[in-house]
């Protein structure tokens, strides 16, 4: 079927396929290129990464998993005494850092740096989250396997004044910023199914009304968005046990909460030869279309990346169809859009087939790529996929099995995703999980993975212009604290001139 599929697209849409790569490959002919991985922290977990670009104060946030569940082999039991920094830092919350320039990050909650979240508002290990709302306030969250924490910072991710430790029980938290003070929430619930929240008070309280997305054959399932083109609520569907996919929209969702009435819609997109990954991603661009990423899963472990588009009220624009088919094994694809037609998916990509990444007999390294997809829906339409980390960031199984895998032993260090997102410049920011970094008193393996950051420095951004270079606008104006940036302080006519000239180029920022 993914055959058909691939040979149908090729024919209908003219995709232009300018670099493939179907096994790693450093000398890559695409544009795009990424700068060497560079870990946020080389002591705290990684697993189930965010990174996120504060716009309106101008900082970059990164948030993961704090490491409990996601080990290797031993499970909790083993995670405190690899090293013992993992113990003086746990605090069940999940791990944040803040940095002006992408490059040097600062952890938050570490005692004696200043920065510290309310534990009386922030608890849980589990499951992060970024977005923002429309009046700049930044929200996450967190589990501890019987609570849906909500919290928020109004200073670019340093402190977090508001929030609750229980805006809803239930499991994997998703966050949707809206107008300002509100945010919505989804979680599983185990009382209700897959569920919707909202919070107006920028995460101190939520509502007890809540709006299912769930019913006969089909559930929510990942990430959600608000949607500001026309202030409706969308979401992933999968159909079954992964035999469909789709998105489900709540029309005004403000006031449908405002009314305490009203239903998701589900859009069905595509039947799929199984699914393998734990959610089906989206995103949104500026004008409010709706991007979709899946990785199927057929019976020979050669799967493929698909993609699809659809207008923001679902009608589908551009058909679903193969992104990327290496002959490999891919899985956990991520999406995040910016100007109508410009996307970018990233995934994990085996250098071998696997059959079961779940076995913990597998074998085989594991890549981060990403494909740049460009003017979508058009006759121009281009992809081009790099191997975006250069290196492996992984090597054997990645149990996908939840909590189940720290009881059956299997390597559960990545969590459940990596994710993509776009810099101050529309450029594309990759956060994964890392494991290749021996544990530094044994010189064995970590039983956690480590937080890597990886950032786009060539090639064409999704917003505007070039992601040439990899200069941050903060660090050429200054960090937002006083400080002057080194070219102004400089004030030499021609560097200032030309750095006119790039922050110009760099300052169109992703609806």
């Amino acid at each position: 079927m993914a055959g058909r599929r691939l040979a149908w697209t090729a024919a209908a849409l003219g995709v232009v396929t300018l670099s493939v790569a179907a096994a790693p490959s450093f000398g890559s002919s695409s544009p795009v290129g990424f700068a060497k991985p560079a870990y946020v922290d080389t002591s705290l977990a990684g697993g189930e990464p965010i990174a996120f670009y504060d716009r309106a104060h101008q900082t970059y946030i990164y948030t993961s998993h704090e490491g409990t569940t996601h080990t290797l082999h031993d499970g909790v039991a083993g995670a405190p005494v690899e090293t013992a920094q993992w113990a003086a830092n746990y605090r069940n919350q999940v791990n944040i850092w803040t940095s002006r320039d992408g490059q040097k990050w600062n952890r938050v909650n570490l005692a004696g740096t200043g920065f510290a979240t309310d534990p009386s508002k922030n608890q849980g290990f589990s499951d992060p989250d970024l977005t923002q709302d429309d009046g700049g306030r930044v929200y996450n969250t967190g589990i501890d396997l019987v609570n849906d924490a909500l919290f928020s910072s109004n200073d670019g991710g340093r402190t977090w004044d508001r929030g609750t430790i229980q805006c809803h029980e239930g499991d994997r938290p998703w966050l949707a910023g809206a107008h300002k003070n509100e945010v919505f929430l989804a979680t599983d619930s185990s009382q209700s199914g897959h569920i919707i929240v909202r919070s107006t008070d920028g995460g101190n309280s939520c509502g007890s009304f809540s709006i299912p997305d769930h019913g006969s054959g089909f559930t929510g399932y990942g990430k959600l968005y608000y949607n500001r083109a026309n202030g409706s609520l969308v979401e992933p569907v999968i159909y079954g046990n992964g035999n469909a996919v789709g998105i489900a929209i709540l029309p005004h969702a403000s006031r449908a909460f405002d009314k305490q009435k009203g239903a998701f819609h589900q859009i069905q997109i595509s039947a799929t030869d199984g699914l393998s990954t734990h959610f089906p991603a989206l995103a949104l661009d500026s004008a409010g279309n709706i991007y979709f990423s899946w990785t199927d899963a057929p019976s020979d472990g050669k799967n493929s990346v698909w993609f699809a588009e659809t207008s923001p009220t679902g009608k589908i624009l551009v058909q679903p169809h193969v992104v990327s088919h290496p002959g490999t094994t891919v899985l956990w694809p991520w999406i995040i859009a910016g100007k109508p037609g410009n996307a970018s998916i990233v995934w994990y990509q085996y250098d071998k087939v696997v059959p079961n990444p779940d076995d913990a007999n597998t074998v085989g390294n594991v890549y981060v790529y990403q494909a740049t997809l460009l003017n979508q829906g058009t006759s121009n339409a281009k992809k081009y996929i790099v191997n975006a980390s250069g290196r492996p960031v992984h090597q054997g199984g990645i149990c996908q099995g939840g909590t189940t895998c720290v009881v059956t032993g299997q390597d559960r260090r990545l969590g459940d995703y990596l994710t993509n997102a776009l810099d101050p410049r529309g450029c594309v920011m990759i956060a994964t999980g890392d494991t290749m970094s021996p544990d530094p008193l044994t010189g064995g393996d970590r039983a956690w993975s480590l937080p890597l950051f990886i950032d786009q420095n060539a090639g064409p951004s999704l917003t505007h212009g070039s992601c040439k270079s990899n200069m941050k606008v903060s660090s050429l104006l200054g960090t937002g604290d006083g400080q002057r940036g080194p070219l102004v302080a400089l004030g030499a006519a021609l560097l200032l001139g030309s750095a006119l000239l790039r922050v110009r180029r760099s300052s169109v920022v992703a609806g």
